[in-house]
């Protein structure tokens, strides 16, 4: 890595920092005379301040600060753990090392129906012990973001009609604790991520489309009410809309957006898995391919675009197999220099892409129900992830820093 590229980065990156009171003060005068900077190609080309027009009282987006900042994105992972201290510091920095370099976040998650949301946590005991706080905090401590994603084992209708507001009532006033130990502490929220997947529990069997595209939308809005309630204002949190990238056609994730007021960051989960087990179905059917950015990632980036020009994109979850046929499946020849030009290819496009802030890797080896699928980064005699994160567009950004590129 270029030290001097990194430090020039940083400078610049600070340097808007000191800009950002002149630049909202041009942002409000402009507006009031009815005028709109031009979209102009690059990184989150028409993201910015907005602000509520006091005639109008509608959202006026400015592409303004979000344009003029380095072309730049973060490295995320998720890993099969609990966010202990202990396993913090035991496997965060192995996953670091195999990156080259440090995570800007972490993705877990939490279900409505845990415990965390139900427990008593009046002493800081019984705080530090808690699912939600405890992970926010120990992941903080060393300087990751948290991407938390809300789960359920139920219907997203029974939340949208409040049957579980005592749970999210506690989930946002932990919430709410945490902000309380300052140092700008922020965290990334995502209700019911791949609401659009028919494998997901909260997917309504029988239900219509217009259904549960509503019920989502009303469970989204309400979950935001209900912090916004408990005293956690848009400015503490970030939140995602979290689709699969693929569906059925009448479960698009543009059915499901819940709208640019509710939402600060847009994302999907996308795969190229290959020929592992995941692929090979109990019908007989085979769903095996090999796929790259231009099947996996350039439509839905494109899709997203159009949907929510104005937010930046991150990939929620994604993942490589290293099965490249139906004959390495069969004989369990697994191709790991295949997966290291994988890694370096799709990583190098969408480092490549202006509105992709973000990139969150599912390092697991099996999806749910134990699914084999040799997702996971190798640990010994590999470089791929490390030689695609070596690209300098992939930064560590702290909070500070990610709240210029989020809008």
């Amino acid at each position: 890595m270029n030290k001097t590229y990194l430090s020039t980065k940083y400078i610049s990156i600070l340097f808007f920092l000191l800009l950002i009171p002149l630049i909202v003060l041009f942002s409000r005068a402009s507006t009031a005379q009815g005028f709109l900077p031009e979209n102009r190609s690059s990184k989150g080309s028409s993201v910015g301040v907005n602000f509520i027009s006091q005639e109008s009282q509608t959202i006026v987006y400015l592409p303004v600060i979000y344009k003029l900042l380095p072309t730049t994105s973060f490295l995320g992972i998720m890993l099969p753990y609990y966010w202990s201290s202990e396993n913090v510091d035991k496997y965060m920095p192995e996953a670091d090392a195999l990156a080259g370099k440090k995570h800007t976040a972490v993705e877990w998650g939490i279900d409505v129906q845990d415990p965390a949301l139900y427990e008593p946590w009046a002493t800081d005991n019984d705080l530090n012990k808690n699912n939600l706080y405890r992970q926010l905090e120990q992941l903080w401590l060393k300087g990751y973001v948290s991407f938390v994603k809300i789960g359920s084992s139920t219907t997203i209708r029974e939340i949208a009609d409040g049957q579980y507001d005592p749970q999210l009532n506690q989930m946002a006033q932990l919430y709410k604790r945490w902000l309380q130990n300052g140092g700008g502490r922020k965290a990334m929220f995502g209700p019911f991520q791949e609401m659009n997947g028919t494998w997901v529990p909260y997917y309504p069997p029988g239900s219509t489309p217009a259904q549960r595209q509503q019920d989502y939308k009303d469970a989204y809005r309400h979950i935001l009410e209900v912090f916004l309630n408990n005293g956690v204002d848009r400015s503490q949190i970030w939140w995602v809309f979290a689709p699969n990238g693929g569906s059925l056609p009448e479960d698009n994730f543009e059915y499901y957006y819940p709208g640019d007021d509710l939402v600060d960051l847009v994302g999907f989960a996308s795969y190229n898995f290959g020929y592992c087990d995941a692929t090979l179905k109990s019908d007989g059917s085979d769903y095996g391919n090999w796929e790259n950015y231009d099947r996996i990632y350039e439509p839905y980036i494109n899709r997203m675009q159009i949907m929510a020009p104005t937010k930046p994109i991150i990939i929620t979850e994604t993942g490589s197999s290293a099965l490249t046929s139906k004959e390495a499946r069969d004989k369990h020849e697994y191709d790991y220099a295949a997966k290291a030009a994988w890694f370096e290819l799709n990583y190098g496009w969408l480092a490549s892409q202006p509105m992709v802030l973000g990139i969150f890797y599912f390092d697991f080896n099996a999806l749910g129900n134990n699914v084999a699928c040799d997702l996971g980064i190798p640990r010994s005699d590999f470089d791929g992830y490390k030689n695609a994160a070596a690209n300098p567009d992939f930064l560590y950004l702290p909070s500070a820093i990610l709240d210029l590129y989020i809008p």
